[in-house]
């Protein structure tokens, strides 16, 4: 952590692709910003400013067309707790052609997604963009699947990257985007709002194909998207609750390195994980009831990764998703070509295991994971 606070922030930020009612409200809702985010900060002023006309031109020229949109199927979300295989399960299902998704230059410029002009503005990125996301082996490339968080983040003030943004103030930020604490009835409607457009915007965008996203977040978001999306699909991925974890805790000083404008050395993770955990996945198993089974489908990161095209196979037949051969054959070119892939090896320390196994036993529990952890896991004191 401390080496992510000493070392250089990169140019780009993701409120440089927000609008600028939503870069302002970030900017001025929040301070004690560091030197070391200086450049990012003025860049996303300049940004704002340049984008702004060709931004409003969008608007008037898509506005319509993308608020009367409406979708050719029935949306699927891939949920589950962050470090989940959510990432993995997206890339799979991604190779299908039949599904659309939103990319990397679309999720860090929504508002910038239409017409010629965002040839530019992803050349700018992708000059930027490093080849992994630093905190797994995982390709980052602009037309790669991603989640809609941070779309959503520069849509409207509401989102989970803000805990990122603004590493001092995680905790109340993080009950917002999660749980809506502390919000009043038109922050909420303004969210409720971005993520309807998104979809839609996402629609126009891949005309005739049937819409994938990918986000934990969302595992909280249930009866939302229920309300604007009736018909939508769910698919909920776990995985052994100690990769879970210490590859959660591995993620922060990357993502604060990029994306931290307050001082964030000293921030307690794994305090942070342990609780938003347990209360994620509480809240996933009482919503979960609200759902019918041919809406879910419950599959684990253990299952994906031995027999893939088989659980995905699974998925199709659960949901009710066409095209399921030409689909697998698409999925099994990408499964070849990602057999080298190597991941990360995790060390915990006894104290962090043992606390692990108090909170979240419900999870072992729940799933029948082994409260012992793996012999992939390094113990150490």
């Amino acid at each position: 952590m401390e080496r992510a606070a000493s070392d250089p922030a990169p140019l780009l930020h993701p409120l440089a692709g927000s609008n600028f009612r939503t870069f302002l409200s970030q900017y001025l809702g929040h301070g004690d910003y560091t030197a070391r985010s200086r450049k990012q900060r003025l860049i996303c002023w300049i940004s704002q400013i340049l984008r702004l006309p060709w931004t409003a031109l969008e608007q008037l020229q898509w506005g319509k067309t993308i608020r009367n949109h409406q979708l050719s199927a029935p949306p699927i979300f891939l949920i589950g707790h962050w470090r989940s295989g959510t990432t993995h399960l997206h890339n799979l299902l991604s190779r299908d052609p039949q599904f659309g998704y939103i990319d990397f230059g679309q999720t860090a410029m929504p508002w910038d997604m239409m017409g010629k002009k965002v040839e530019l503005s992803r050349k700018i990125i992708n000059r930027e963009l490093p080849e992994t996301r630093g905190y797994d082996n995982v390709k980052l490339s602009l037309d790669e699947p991603q989640e809609e968080e941070m779309a959503l983040g520069n849509l409207n003030p509401v989102g989970y990257y803000s805990i990122y943004y603004f590493p001092r103030e995680m905790e109340t930020l993080s009950r917002q985007a999660l749980f809506f604490e502390g919000l009043d009835d038109e922050q909420i409607a303004g969210f409720e709002k971005a993520y309807e457009f998104l979809v839609r915007k996402l629609g126009v965008v891949n005309e005739g194909k049937r819409l994938l996203f990918k986000n934990p977040p969302s595992t909280t978001r249930i009866g939302l998207i229920k309300k604007l999306f009736p018909d939508a699909k769910f698919v909920h991925i776990v995985r052994n609750p100690y990769p879970v974890y210490r590859s959660s805790i591995g993620k922060f000083p990357r993502l604060y390195n990029a994306f931290a404008w307050q001082e964030f050395s000293d921030i307690d993770t794994h305090r942070f994980t342990i609780d938003i955990y347990e209360e994620l996945m509480k809240r996933y198993l009482r919503d979960r009831e609200t759902l019918s089974p041919e809406d879910l489908f419950e599959t684990t990161y253990e299952k994906i990764t031995e027999d893939p095209l088989g659980e995905i196979g699974r998925i199709y037949d659960a949901l009710g998703i066409g095209g399921k051969e030409s689909g697998l054959e698409h999925i099994g070119k990408y499964v070849a070509s990602i057999s080298n892939y190597q991941p990360n090896v995790h060390r915990m320390r006894r104290q962090h295991i043992e606390e692990i196994q108090d909170r979240w036993r419900f999870s072992f529990e729940h799933w029948g994971y082994p409260l012992d952890p793996p012999g992939d896991i390094e113990v150490i004191d």
